[in-house]
């Protein structure tokens, strides 16, 4: 996350901002802004003001828009000549009738009028102080009132009142101050009211009340998917797409507060791991959500709490039952949440059905309530992040990829290894100090360092990754030892150490800091020993660059390690040399550099195609199964079969367990691939000679190509018209499905709307999904299906606005 240098404000936006700070970060509500300006246009010539009251619950974005309009008044041109803002605090709690709200006008005036005229400011401010004390006058209102319309005089200025929450306001003053207010409102052209509500209150709508007609009404209506990923560009710095903004718009209703409060949690987080990590954000912020609460009288707050436990769209009945109120009173509450914007409402009568407005606050209050509802949460988050495709797998190739434990682990135990060439001086000096001198010994020092390799390695063994990076500051603080007893080459592994160190404890700042570190010690060595730890620590600290999403300097990090060992024979090199270059092409498919990613892939096939070392055979066989399915996702299917085929006459015989899953990967892939270009035969030998396989696999990764295995029958069959047999295949497929696996989740919600679209009953998919015991994982889609059965289903609302984004799915598939 990128943060800028002023970030937006989650309250009292515009406060200590400049103008330019402020039209700056407006990335939302333009609409509502033209609309505010228009109105501001049409009062520049006009003999009575047009008055406005932006409407909306609180986070919305009033006071933003409001700062918005203010900077605008003060840096237009035209605008700036006719109109000057008046800003009031937020909560006006000192106005109790009409001369408290002109006192208040006229110390927000002097406020306002400094850069313009600051004799007038300090004239007003002395001005204010007097009549302030004269508050037992009758007249005092009009004294006051008087003093403000000369000063606008002196200015040549409209004077535009920015007042907020205008309904609080009102409740708290003299029974005549609405219509006092009123009175001056119509007669006096040189005052414009710009005000906020969370609600349309009461007087509003009413004919008999002051502010009848009084006002053109603003509301703001929740952001959209595009709104919400502009606002979270602005914030954070991130680029996202509107697919992979969905789930946030959904969790907090289009809120912009929420969303700014989530963006600050998601600092130098992917928004994958903002999802992931989203249960332990609402943990973070307890106390604001407890303060939304707060807010709320007694009874209000009763009500409010049934509703957001019931979780779903309920009936006033349902409410005061889990209230345990008379229905009477539970409605008369509902009335009063509904306008303070904290509920919503669908229906009418005595089908109306309430539901909290911003979803987020159920969450918060499930997740306090029972622990049983965090693995619910997380459920419906790991859907999301399937549905709606999350993360860099899915900018790179559509879908994710395999996650084999296997071959992963077979990476980082390559990248954290030692190097096979062991410094000779070290070997000697560690025998001088192990052997032969008693003396030597005795010393503590010299005693500490020969414990602390292995201090080191049981460390990473336990994953203590805390004692790791403690073990290596305090070496590194010490001054180490002697440099002629203790070699470069242990400096390096510490720092080796803790870069692997921070990575694991998602520490990135900390494993670049370390790459810097290393640089710096190690620019002019020549061991090799150091030279190979380098090598490494600079592919963790472009992944660490990744992680932040600072793809570029990743890429540069990438090509710095290349451009300093890229032509080295040593073999302790070649394995992070063909990481890097690996790793660099997989950057490139997520810039867009699809040209420039083949050819890194070539030149790292051509370099180490005929390693014998076993970790680069898997690096290499990464990188044809990767090509290959980034020809798939971009159409290019005779490419893609090439690059498969190269894979499979490579390593198809590998004993390797690595390799073999990658062998596996690359036959489900080429079946996908025949699905694709409507190859069904050809797409049912793919999955024979996968079967064949399996038994090779071991039973953690068996489980997934056997599902892959049967997912491509599903759609084999499909596509020869046996629907009946597909959805035997289908539920078998079902059988085995694994719901935390994502890939397997991801490719469920493909396979079904192809199910429907060729004719599958939605009913038979929910008794299917409902058999196994795994519904839980699935709510949203299966949701959607009893929805397209015709029935109204209550849920989450969360859970039905996903299911409706699953429903569109459905439907362009049916149409195809």
């Amino acid at each position: 996350m990128n943060n800028s240098d002023h970030p937006i404000r989650k309250f009292n936006p515009g406060s200590f901002q400049s103008d330019e700070e402020v039209i700056e970060q407006f990335a939302v509500r333009r609409r509502e802004l033209n609309m505010v300006l228009e109105g501001l246009r049409g009062n520049i010539d006009s003999s009575l003001c047009e008055h406005v009251l932006v409407v909306a619950p609180r986070g919305r974005g009033k006071t933003m828009l409001l700062a918005r309009v203010a900077a605008e008044l003060n840096t237009d041109e035209e605008l700036s000549e006719c109109f000057l803002p008046v800003r009031f605090m937020e909560e006006s709690q000192e106005i109790f009738n009409i001369a408290d709200f002109w006192l208040d006008t006229l110390f927000y005036l002097a406020r306002e009028c400094v850069k313009y005229d600051p004799g007038l400011t300090r004239e007003l401010r002395k001005t204010h102080a007097d009549l302030t004390d004269r508050w037992r006058e009758e007249a005092l209102a009009d004294r006051v009132f008087d003093t403000v319309l000369d000063a606008a005089d002196r200015l040549g200025k409209k004077l535009v009142l920015m007042v907020e929450n205008l309904q609080a306001l009102c409740e708290d003053v003299d029974d005549d101050f609405g219509q006092q207010l009123r009175d001056a409102l119509v007669s006096e052209p040189r005052i414009m009211l710009l005000a906020t509500a969370t609600s349309r209150f009461e007087g509003l709508d009413d004919a008999k009340q002051p502010f009848f007609e009084l006002f053109r009404i603003i509301d703001l209506e929740p952001l959209g998917t595009e709104e919400c990923r502009r606002l979270w560009q602005v914030v954070s710095g991130d680029v996202v797409s509107g697919r992979e903004i969905r789930p946030l718009e959904i969790l907090t209703s289009g809120n912009p507060r929420l969303l700014v409060i989530v963006a600050g949690f998601a600092q130098h987080r992917s928004l994958r791991q903002l999802m992931e990590e989203l249960v332990a954000m609402i943990d973070d912020h307890t106390e604001y959500f407890r303060g939304h609460l707060e807010v709320l009288g007694r009874v209000e707050r009763r009500v409010y709490l049934a509703l957001i436990d019931l979780w779903q769209p309920s009936s006033t009945g349902e409410i005061a039952a889990r209230a345990r109120m008379e229905v009477r009173p539970v409605s008369t509450m509902l009335g009063r949440l509904v306008s303070r914007g904290v509920i919503k409402f669908e229906g009418s009568g005595r089908k109306r059905l309430y539901s909290v407005a911003e979803p987020l606050y159920s969450i918060y209050y499930k997740l306090r309530r029972e622990r049983a509802a965090a693995t619910v949460v997380r459920n419906l988050i790991h859907f999301m992040v399937a549905f709606y495709g999350i993360g860099k797998l899915y900018q790179m190739f559509g879908q994710p990829r395999l996650e084999s434990a296997i071959v992963r682990e077979g990476i980082e135990r390559a990248l954290a290894g030692q190097p096979r060439s062991e410094d000779s001086f070290l070997r000697v000096a560690w025998s001088a100090v192990r052997y032969i001198s008693d003396k030597a010994m005795a010393n503590a020092q010299f005693a500490a360092e020969l414990r602390l390799k292995e201090e080191i390695q049981t460390a990473l063994k336990e994953q203590e990754f805390e004692r790791i990076v403690e073990i290596g500051n305090h070496f590194m603080d010490s001054g180490g030892v002697d440099a002629s007893l203790m070699p470069e080459s242990l400096v390096a592994y510490i720092l080796h150490m803790r870069a692997i160190a921070y990575e694991k404890l998602e520490d990135f700042e900390g494993v670049i800091g370390v790459g810097n570190e290393m640089v710096e010690r190690f620019d002019d060595a020549s061991d090799q020993t150091v030279l190979a730890r380098m090598a490494r620590v600079l592919i963790h600290g472009a992944r660490a660059r990744q992680e932040r999403g600072e793809f570029g300097l990743a890429v540069s990090t990438y090509d710095e390690m290349i451009a300093r060992f890229g032509n080295s024979e040593v073999a302790d090199l070649q394995f992070p040399i063909a990481l890097a270059l690996f790793e660099k092409g997989n950057m490139q498919i997520q810039r867009g550099e699809f040209g420039l990613a083949v050819s890194t892939y070539d030149e790292m096939i051509a370099r180490f195609g005929n390693s014998d070392a076993p970790e680069v055979q898997v690096i290499v066989a990464l990188a044809l199964s990767q090509k290959g399915d980034m020809q798939v996702q971009r159409g290019e299917f005779g490419l893609a079969v090439s690059a498969y085929d190269e894979m499979i006459a490579r390593f198809g015989n590998s004993d390797a367990p690595e390799v073999q899953v990658l062998v596996a990967w690359v036959l489900s892939q080429k079946g996908m691939m025949q699905i694709k270009i409507g190859r069904a035969e050809e797409a049912l030998r793919m999955c024979a000679e996968l079967e064949e396989r399996l038994g090779a696999l071991a039973d953690d990764e068996k489980v997934v190509f056997v599902w892959r295995a049967r997912y491509v029958h599903a759609l084999a069959l499909l596509l020869k018209n046996r629907q009946r047999m597909a959805m035997d295949v289908f539920r078998s497929a079902y059988a085995v499905f694994v719901p935390n696996n994502e890939m397997m989740m991801s490719e469920m919600l493909q396979l079904v709307p192809e199910l429907i679209a060729n004719g599958a009953s939605e009913h038979e998919l929910v008794d299917i999904l409902l058999s196994e015991g795994k519904s839980d994982a699935l709510a949203p889609l299966i949701v959607a299906l009893r929805q397209c059965t015709g029935e109204v289903v209550r849920a989450p609302v969360e859970v039905l606005e996903v299911a409706r984004d699953i429903n569109k799915r459905i439907e362009v598939g049916s149409v195809k």
